[in-house]
């Protein structure tokens, strides 16, 4: 029996226009009205979950920045956060700038937004505290550092994740979790979308075969892979695909809402 749904949103059940197609919007309605438990679980920082409370009544948590934070959605407020020494996060960055000379940096910590200039602001959601400068001037012990980014558009995605890999050693967790962009997203060190929700599912006494789970991007495989029901979308990274080994169609054909609708017997 299924008592947990677990799904990424961008790209999964979100579109870049960041709505919820309305087939997939009608099928977790009525998952969530015949008692099944929604959580998202997604790389975005707990800020930009504005366009999921405007179009779905949403009364559990969201596990965000790639399971650093669990975020009570309907108190707004952070239940737990899972941060990085501010210490670990400026070695990296000085050995970055070292290999990655055209990179731009940000944190994402608890208080706001704190990047280097040129970091570029083009997600529509971004909202919030945004402190601009050297990451080295203004960051403390005292930053509660959820996540590190870096970004150069001069390099292949891959190419770039595997260079901060190989600088990242095992001091840190990194992933990729926007498609076709060089985006590297580091946390604290093995941290994942999986280890969150299962920890967080063994406290609500929710077992793994219990939990349906979707995704599309490298940062869900530790999720679809701890789910007793995975489902990588079709529209989804390749490498994710053959990782789960489970599939459902892509974004574009409601796969979310395909897979629930026979859930609920009513495909």
């Amino acid at each position: 029996m299924i008592k947990l749904i677990a799904t990424d949103l961008d790209g999964t059940v979100l579109g870049p226009d960041f709505k919820f197609r309305d087939r997939t919007l009608d099928a977790l309605r009525a998952a969530r009205a015949a008692g099944v438990e929604i959580v998202y679980v997604t790389g975005r920082p707990h800020r930009w979950l504005d366009p999921v409370r405007e179009q779905l009544e949403y009364d559990s948590v969201a596990i965000c920045s790639n399971g650093a934070v669990i975020y009570d959605v309907a108190r707004e407020e952070v239940v737990q956060a899972e941060t990085v020494p501010t210490d670990v996060i400026l070695d990296l960055h000085s050995a970055l700038r070292r290999v990655l000379p055209n990179a731009h940096y940000s944190t994402e910590t608890l208080e706001g937004v704190v990047c280097e200039p040129g970091w570029p602001q083009t997600n529509l959601l971004e909202t919030g505290k945004r402190t601009v400068g050297d990451l080295h001037d203004l960051l403390s012990e005292k930053s509660r550092i959820i996540k590190f980014l870096v970004r150069d558009d001069s390099m292949d995605p891959r190419v770039l994740y595997d260079v901060v890999c190989d600088a990242a050693e095992d001091k840190v967790s990194v992933t990729h979790a926007v498609a076709n962009m060089p985006l590297a997203e580091i946390g604290q060190p093995g941290l994942s979308k999986g280890r969150t929700l299962s920890r967080w599912c063994a406290v609500e006494g929710i077992g793994a075969e219990e939990v349906l789970a979707f995704g599309d991007m490298p940062n869900d495989t530790t999720m679809l892979q701890w789910a007793g029901h995975g489902y990588a979308m079709a529209s989804g990274w390749p490498d994710v695909i053959q990782a789960v080994g489970r599939t459902c169609p892509g974004f574009e054909e409601d796969g979310v809402a395909q897979v629930i609708e026979e859930l609920l017997g009513r495909g």
